[in-house]
């Protein structure tokens, strides 16, 4: 099987209206860049989709997917298929000397390659009449938990947010905040919308700085009954910092494993109770592999994505044991549409795992046109 021709469609796909941020903290801003839906033909007739990160570049994904011209599919290394050109440097810019590339020393996330990984998967997961898990060695559950989420917000919003969330069958949410932000009256207001059963993921992306800086409100977020884990509280330069609050035992500590943060370090320093978990299929599963080694457990990333993504993720999830935490998984909750035509519903916080072949799900070509802001045709 070879690729004869792929469309890529340029989508953006708007939010709904006051689901992302309360108007003082402005507009979603992601919902305009651009994904990519990649639409693969081969010489089999079959036809496969991927859809890109928010990160990828057009030109990037461009030459990948030149990459894979005149290339066997059926015979590919799906774990690290070959998207680089080795011929004359590797991938730490040294000249060739005749060495093998030191490709195994690369180990941080990855994300503009997931588009055409998604693609691959997508293919030969069809071509074997296989949904994308049994590609990864099959399945550990038939569904997965996940969790909705929501900006920065004001109590007020926060709890009709929640409600929303609850009422669309999540049991978990992650929330977006800043240390200048009324976080504890938003964890209040969605105790008191949803009950202490409906935990939240309170993730200021570093902005409750240093310890000394959020103590007092770390000890005030344990004190309502409703936090989940707080994820990236301090700046990851001294991951001292997040054992020191792992050993108050307030509550459980998870790591973003992005931006050039080592994975062997976070676990050296044995800094968290979970890591968020992102990058191209086999590198997830080998990560959270490395993790649960030494008792971590984790959840799949989000960039807010469209339903090919997701539909990955979900497959990811099932076929990786330790990946046992609530994932960004959150379908049209956010989004006005994702681009599949069955959305993902959770029910008691979990969404079964697609079983058709490769991602398992159909792209809806209606909403597809109707979204597509510029298309490009590559003939291989």
């Amino acid at each position: 099987m070879r690729l004869t021709q792929v469309v890529i469609h340029e989508v953006v796909v708007p939010v709904h209206a006051g689901v992302v941020h309360s108007k003082p903290y402005g507009s979603a801003v992601f919902d305009e860049v651009p994904h990519y839906i990649l639409e693969a033909h081969t010489d089999t007739g079959i036809v496969g989709y991927g859809e890109t990160h928010s990160k990828a570049s057009l030109d990037y994904v461009k030459n990948q997917i030149k990459l894979l011209k005149g290339v066997d599919l059926s015979r590919i290394r799906l774990q690290d298929p070959p998207l680089f050109d080795f011929s004359q440097d590797d991938i730490f810019a040294h000249q060739t000397t005749g060495a093998a590339s030191g490709f195994w020393e690369f180990f941080q996330p990855n994300l503009e390659d997931l588009g055409v990984h998604i693609l691959l998967f997508d293919l030969l997961g069809k071509e074997a009449n296989l949904p994308m898990h049994a590609l990864m060695g099959g399945a550990y559950r038939s569904d997965v938990w996940v969790s909705a989420w929501m900006g920065r917000m004001t109590p007020e919003d926060s709890a009709r947010a929640a409600a929303r969330a609850r009422d669309a069958g999540y049991d978990h949410l992650k929330l977006k905040c800043s240390l200048e932000d009324d976080v504890v009256e938003r964890l209040v207001a969605i105790r008191d919308a949803c009950g202490t059963d409906f935990k939240v993921t309170v993730d200021p992306n570093r902005r409750f700085y240093r310890p000394g800086d959020a103590l007092d409100r770390m000890k005030q977020l344990a004190e309502v009954g409703n936090v989940g884990c707080v994820e990236d509280p301090y700046f990851k330069d001294n991951l001292s910092w997040y054992r020191m609050l792992r050993q108050l035992a307030l509550f459980p500590v998870a790591l973003h494993w992005c931006n050039g943060l080592r994975l062997i370090d976070i676990l050296r320093e044995d800094a968290c109770d979970y890591v968020n978990l992102q990058g191209v299929p086999w590198q997830v599963r080998k990560a959270a592999d490395a993790c649960s080694a030494v008792g971590v457990t984790s959840w799949h990333a989000s960039g807010v994505d469209l339903g090919l993504l997701e539909a990955a993720y979900l497959h990811v999830c099932a076929a990786t044991r330790s990946m046992v935490c609530p994932s960004d998984i959150f379908g049209r909750l956010i989004r006005v549409h994702n681009l599949i035509t069955d959305p993902f519903t959770p029910v008691h916080g979990r969404v079964k795992v697609p079983s058709a072949p490769g991602l398992g799900v159909e792209v809806d070509t209606d909403a597809l046109k109707r979204y597509t802001k510029q298309q490009y045709t590559l003939t291989l």
